[in-house]
């Protein structure tokens, strides 16, 4: 009797392969519901998710951003689907700082929050939970606590779980540092994608206990695990993705190459499309301003000359939109070039211009 009681509470042992297998079922439902610009994307989310379940286990975890130029691209979808497949997920869209911190202490829960541009933009107390969250060894919060007595003590919360926002347009920099970034686009008329139908989370009862049953067995990471992990062009994008790289590498079967493709797709691709729409933006400003005998240009001046070159896609290139002066602004300013403010205008001074000119275009 005492044999079959053991045997009985013996885990079954979720293997290598089994979880790759798991972690492709979980890529493809992702792929199935939602428009990704990449679908590696899903491969992301997938191994984001296996992470939520090794949380007490890793030093960082990146937030997961799920952002869209216009609403309806599927990001509340994304956050449904993170909640069927996450450990003791949790919507959380509609909930004060304080709750957050005393919800992590006591759950350490995934935590879902949806229309961040409307909630989080601008909430320094929330924001600071968050981005204080972002690596295990500063993830704490220390606040003043009203005593029986009437006095107040500080008291520290631990603020480190695993967290995934979802918004339109960009949120603050500090979180978005922290953050892999998962752009949606919204689906044409003729492409198809499943609806979240309100029993999906049961039917996955099973992929959840896979994943967690996996995580059971996982062995502490040793040093120089972390020290190997996929270059990213800034240190903290790096190590955004050492948790990700430590698992593909563990798990292999295919998922070391789909992790790498991942993180090219969301580091180093769409950063370099970032940086060619800066260069194409500085070789067509060139145009406008040489063999002109002229030391500054207004903003007003050089936007609507952008707009009026031959061939131009100015008209386009904001997220499908023409682009603004408040964008042109922001993305000179990303090669150093500021506007100086005028009694008549807002000018950019050609020697800014040409400086930059010099350090980001071939010669003429």
């Amino acid at each position: 009797m005492r044999e079959g009681l053991m045997l009985d509470n013996i885990k079954p042992i979720v293997t290598d392969q089994e979880l790759a297998e798991t972690l492709k079922l979980i890529s493809n439902v992702f792929k199935e519901h939602v428009k990704f610009q990449n679908e590696s994307d899903a491969d992301t989310l997938a191994l984001w998710v296996l992470c939520t379940y090794l949380i007490n286990q890793l030093e960082i975890l990146p937030f997961i951003y799920v952002t869209s130029p216009e609403p309806m691209c599927g990001k509340s979808t994304v956050l449904k689907l993170l909640k069927v497949f996450s450990k003791s997920a949790q919507m959380a869209s509609k909930i004060t700082p304080a709750a957050i911190y005393r919800l992590i202490e006591r759950d350490q829960p995934t935590l879902l929050f949806d229309e961040a541009d409307r909630f989080l933009r601008g909430n320094n107390d929330l924001n600071g939970i968050l981005n204080a969250g972002h690596a295990r060894f500063e993830a704490s919060v220390i606040i003043n606590e009203k005593q029986g007595d009437g006095n107040w003590e500080p008291k520290e919360f631990s603020v480190w779980c695993a967290k995934a926002v979802a918004g339109i347009g960009a949120q603050d920099d500090t979180l978005i540092s922290r953050s892999i970034v998962v752009p949606l686009r919204r689906k044409l008329i003729s492409e198809t994608v499943k609806p979240v139908r309100f029993n999906l989370e049961d039917q996955h009862e099973t992929t959840r206990q896979k994943l967690a049953q996996w995580a059971s067995q996982f062995k502490p990471i040793e040093a120089e695990e972390m020290e190997s992990s996929f270059q990213a062009f800034t240190d903290r994008a790096t190590d955004n993705w050492i948790s990700i790289a430590v698992l593909a590498r563990r798990i292999q079967h295919g998922w070391q190459e789909r992790a790498y493709q991942a993180f090219k797709a969301i580091e180093i691709d769409r950063l370099n499309e970032t940086q060619s729409i800066g260069i194409q933006l500085l070789s067509d400003i060139r145009s406008i301003t040489m063999n002109k005998n002229i030391k500054e240009l207004t903003s007003t001046e050089l936007y609507s000359s952008l707009l009026l070159l031959d061939e131009s896609e100015w008209y386009c290139l904001n997220h499908g939109k023409e682009i603004t002066k408040k964008w042109l602004a922001q993305k000179l300013l990303t090669f150093g070039i500021k506007p100086v403010k005028k009694a008549h205008a807002n000018v950019f001074l050609i020697e800014d211009l040409q400086d930059a000119f010099d350090r980001y275009l071939p010669p003429y």
